[in-house]
């Protein structure tokens, strides 16, 4: 069977993970927002926050998409290579995904006791997290359990809607897929950057130092991408 999938197959997943992530992000700082509304209100800083917030959250997923395009359109064009594609998009969607809500479901303790989202330092410097969690688990248990239940809820809705079963059950066009690498690849770049002229570095957590209230500037950022910062920053200078 010499079937194949247009481009459009694997790009509609990808706008679904984009719209998501922006989605609940946009959510999660809102509630931030309305939990410190009176920083943000004595700094006049309602808009910046929300909008310096989308550049962070473009860029997350800037991160997190690129590896994703760059494999599932390389190994999706090929039959010999087609199950290596579905299974790395469907792992890479899936870890981007639980990344984010994890990184957000830790984020109140962090922003409650240290008036910051937590990044690898901050998680590194945890001596004893199982003891850590159970305190927090105790200190915290209805929040806790409202928020790790919408985690796994919100998890499953997304796997399904992902449709493992149907997903890249032929191998991709290599008439459409080509743009769409090379044009998604283009797209997560410039959301990491942030800006078009590769002569300055890519966006980083202290672009967000708007504002002279500390928590203001970090409900702008985002968890997941501070802690993803520290990691790739190194190779995109």
């Amino acid at each position: 069977m010499n079937s194949t999938l247009p481009a459009t197959h694997l790009l509609r997943h990808f706008a679904l993970f984009l719209f998501t992530v922006l989605f609940l992000l946009t959510m999660t700082r809102a509630a931030y927002v309305l939990w410190q509304f009176p920083a943000v209100l004595e700094s006049n800083s309602l808009l910046p926050v929300f909008l310096f917030g989308l550049r962070f959250d473009l860029a997350l997923v800037g991160i997190l998409l690129l590896p994703t395009i760059l494999l599932g359109c390389l190994f999706g064009m090929f039959r010999a290579t087609r199950a290596i594609a579905k299974g790395l998009v469907a792992f890479l969607l899936i870890f981007g995904m639980s990344l984010v809500l994890l990184a957000e479901l830790l984020t109140p303790y962090f922003m409650a006791e240290q008036g910051i989202r937590p990044d690898l330092p901050a998680l590194s410097a945890i001596s004893d997290p199982v003891s850590t969690l159970a305190s927090l688990w105790g200190a915290y248990l209805i929040p806790a359990i409202i928020g790790t239940v919408l985690v796994v809820l919100i998890i499953v809705a997304y796997i399904a809607r992902l449709e493992l079963s149907r997903m890249l059950r032929f191998r991709l066009s290599r008439v459409s897929t080509p743009f769409l690498l090379i044009i998604g690849l283009i797209l997560c770049l410039w959301a990491v950057y942030s800006q078009i002229n590769p002569a300055i570095p890519p966006l980083s957590p202290s672009d967000a130092a708007f504002s002279s209230e500390t928590v203001v500037n970090e409900i702008a950022t985002n968890s997941a991408y501070k802690m993803l910062y520290s990691v790739v920053s190194p190779f995109l200078r």
